[in-house]
């Protein structure tokens, strides 16, 4: 898989690309695991990702078993495994020197619910880095009415050109279940106005879209009939100008690929008594 210029031209222009992912069987093996997970846990009738919402009810027991899932997929990597199954091309697109988001967020956004949308926002206002992309990934189809949306070029835009309102956290407290479920504690929400301008990007199960983190983004109410079950999972540069410990997890990104260069450099830094790692 490579990257061709259609992607480059439209992630400088856009602030995001979609690409098709080259195993669409790494994507589904995390979707029935997912799948399976929940079926032995916690909704044994469960046949597809898409029926979810029709099985739990009240969002407080969806917060707990969404948590409990986050646990599962990220005790197994999975989401170290689909960035794996498209190294060469985000090797590519980004550099051989990569580190991965460790504990990736996982989306179940069901149908009419206010609470698990997230509204426009722009990730750098939490202090994440425009060198740092996000790669959303659907377990389900994606139709325009549940798909996210984002605001064509405003990732090179200035702050100044989407000011931002302090919002109620809904309970959200620094380091709780909702928080580390990627849900901000202390929301920083643009005009709902905009959302008239941001465009759905549907996507097909197989596909992903990546995008800036300096991007105005988000969704609104999912209109369909089928619960949205989705990861993002953030990667970066390992040798960009960044914070590597943030947010609520200080282990935030795992080392993924190096460069000989790299690698060789950071043995010597390591003989000579200095750091080798970026963590």
């Amino acid at each position: 898989m490579t990257v061709d210029e259609a992607q480059v031209r439209q992630f400088a222009e856009c602030g995001w690309t979609t690409i098709n992912l080259p195993d669409r069987d790494v994507v589904a093996a995390v979707r029935d695991a997912l799948l399976g997970h929940l079926r032995s846990e916690s909704v044994p009738r469960l046949q597809r990702l898409e029926e979810y919402h029709q099985h739990v009810a009240g969002d407080e027991r969806h917060v707990q078993i969404l948590f409990d899932l986050c646990q599962f997929y990220w005790s197994e990597q999975l989401g170290t495994k689909l960035i794996t199954s498209a190294l060469p091309f985000f090797q590519h697109f980004i550099g051989l020197d990569l580190h991965v988001q460790k504990y990736p967020y996982l989306r179940a956004v069901r149908p009419g619910s206010h609470d698990d949308a997230v509204r426009l926002h722009r990730d750098t206002y939490y202090g994440s880095s425009p060198y740092e992309i996000a790669v959303f990934i659907p377990f389900v189809d994606l139709p325009a009415e549940s798909a996210l949306r984002f605001i064509r070029g405003s990732h090179a835009e200035a702050d100044s050109c989407y000011p931002w309102t302090a919002a109620d956290s809904g309970g959200v407290a620094s380091g709780s279940i909702r928080h580390q479920l990627g849900f901000p504690y202390a929301p920083k929400y643009l005009d709902a106005k905009l959302l008239a301008r941001a465009e759905a990007v549907p996507l097909q199960f197989g596909q992903a879209v990546l995008f800036s983190l300096s991007l105005v983004h988000g969704n609104g109410i999912n209109s369909t009939s089928a619960t949205r079950f989705s990861t993002d999972i953030r990667v970066v540069n390992s040798l960009a100008p960044i914070e590597w410990s943030h947010s609520v997890h200080p282990d935030y990104y795992l080392p993924l690929s190096s460069s000989v260069v790299t690698q060789q450099a950071r043995r010597y830094l390591h003989a000579n008594g200095g750091s080798a790692d970026q963590s």
